[in-house]
């Protein structure tokens, strides 16, 4: 009867401590504030023990010194800087078991002069937190309400729990280093990325340093193939590739001689050859360089191709042509119209809408002049943020929305969509 009455008290023992680790773990687990789970995993052991004080401390690898984690029955502790020794570092770095502060002999093997600081706080037992011979911090609980001894199947399951909270503070650790990598290497990239931007943007003005007469071409020219790209809705790094290929798409210029490019008068059949020959020329620069988008260096080599096979370099005909190019084409022609160039002056809307239609099917791809009148449409009637109608002049601004307005790109919209808007 007394055996059976043991092995009861037993098995309530075991059940009662594995309840108590199942509570632990879920605590441990939980996706609560980190603080507020060290503060609920430490209500928890002292529960367990009925302890009447406790606290944990991380340990600071760098400062050597104990920072409050969570206490109870305690004045506030707002960091503990007691220094650890290296001997007492080491030793307690290896102990993978609760000190008993009662046993005089086992905490004086462990603890010298840092034995009074625990003292102070009423500490009965230790519990390092170590993992992977990492020292981590401390578990520190008083003694029992009751005043009762702690026993060694106490002291077991003060191990283990202790054992779970070390291996939280430790993947919280490693959390933690890995998101101050995290933001370090984002800080770098951000920073590449700002000199990678420079650096093309330095290019683009150096291209367009060679022209007197087409100042913020490439600017303007990127800005409005990634505006058509959008209103495509094509993806994000696709638009962001156009956007860049947009900036250095006359890149083949910087090996053209400037004569030729500033020239008032028509050009040679020898100078046109020359001139023409910037699309290869910046495809061969470019193809050395790589880029984290795809295409920039075909889309450069074919801005100058026309959908129905008569462009150059290579006489692409529609299917063949990327649809990078096919914007940039009518981007760049659009550039070309709206601006002083050394052989004329700007266009006039009037005169750029006629040549856009004129060449809709042959020089120009439907679907994109579809968009690109879909999104001046947008600005001119307040439906979209400005992005085009910005980079023009004043001038031919208030033309374009008068035209616009006024019916004449009625071969482009059905009248009754014209009507409405």
């Amino acid at each position: 009867m007394h055996t059976m009455k043991n092995t009861d008290l037993r098995l309530e023992k075991l059940l009662f401590t594995l309840d108590a680790l199942a509570e632990l773990s879920e605590e441990l687990t939980s996706p609560k504030d980190f603080h507020r789970i060290m503060r609920s995993s430490l209500y928890m052991v002292m529960g367990n023990f009925a302890a009447s004080k406790g606290a944990i401390f991380q340990f600071d690898q760098q400062k050597k010194i104990f920072k409050t984690m969570a206490t109870k029955g305690l004045s506030a502790l707002h960091e503990f800087t007691m220094q650890l020794s290296e001997e007492t570092l080491r030793k307690l770095t290896g102990f993978k078991t609760p000190i008993d502060l009662h046993d005089k002999e086992k905490s004086s093997l462990f603890l010298a002069e840092e034995k009074s600081e625990f003292h102070n706080m009423h500490a009965r037992v230790l519990m390092p937190l170590v993992v992977k011979e990492n020292f981590l911090g401390l578990i520190s609980i008083g003694k029992k309400f009751a005043n009762e001894d702690y026993t060694q199947d106490d002291f077991k399951l003060m191990a283990v729990m202790a054992h779970h909270i070390a291996y939280s503070l430790y993947s919280q650790l490693l959390l933690k280093n890995l998101m101050h990598k995290y933001d370090e290497n984002k800080k770098l990239y951000e920073n590449l990325s700002h000199i990678y931007y420079d650096t093309i943007h330095a290019f683009a003005r150096a291209i367009d340093a060679k022209d007197a007469y087409t100042k913020g071409h490439s600017h303007r020219v990127s800005t409005y193939s990634a505006a058509i790209a959008k209103e495509m809705k094509v993806s994000h790094e696709e638009i962001e590739g156009i956007s860049i290929a947009g900036l250095l798409h006359d890149i083949g210029k910087i090996a053209i001689d400037r004569s030729i490019i500033n020239k008032d008068s028509p050009l040679t059949t020898i100078e046109s050859i020359e001139l023409n020959s910037h699309p290869i020329i910046g495809y061969e620069i470019l193809s050395k360089v790589k880029f984290p988008w795809t295409g920039i260096s075909s889309m450069a080599r074919n801005h100058h191709e026309r959908i129905d096979g008569t462009g150059y370099p290579d006489r692409l005909q529609k299917g063949q042509i990327p649809l990078g190019a096919k914007i940039m084409s009518l981007a760049d022609s659009f550039d070309a119209m709206t601006t002083n160039r050394p052989y004329r002056s700007a266009l006039t809307a009037k005169q750029v809408l006629t040549e856009l239609k004129a060449n809709c099917g042959k020089q120009f791809d439907w679907d994109v002049i579809k968009s690109f009148f879909s999104l001046i449409w947008k600005e001119v009637t307040d439906k979209a943020k400005p992005t085009i109608m910005p980079l023009l002049n004043d001038s031919f601004a208030r033309e374009l929305k008068n035209e616009l307005k006024n019916g004449s790109i009625k071969w482009f919209y059905p009248p009754k969509r014209l009507k409405r808007a």
